[in-house]
């Protein structure tokens, strides 16, 4: 199923989301996109979390991720 980004809102700022960018819902907004792309920790961010031997889920996410998973 195809996702609208639309029916969502932007997770910075709050206006009608327009992109899925660093795997976050974002409007145009330049500041919006730059803060994604360090909360994602860049293009590569799991990556390098994962060369760091951390996990490429970030822990704030896991428990989100694992209550879905059930």
């Amino acid at each position: 199923m195809p996702i609208n980004p639309e029916d969502y809102t932007c997770e910075f700022c709050g206006k009608t989301c327009k992109n899925i960018i660093y795997a976050a819902f974002v409007c145009d907004d330049p500041e919006c996109i730059e803060k994604a792309r360090i909360a994602r920790g860049g293009p590569g961010g799991h990556m390098k979390r994962k060369a760091e031997g951390k996990p490429i889920i970030p822990e704030d996410l896991e428990a989100v991720v694992e209550g879905k998973s059930e």
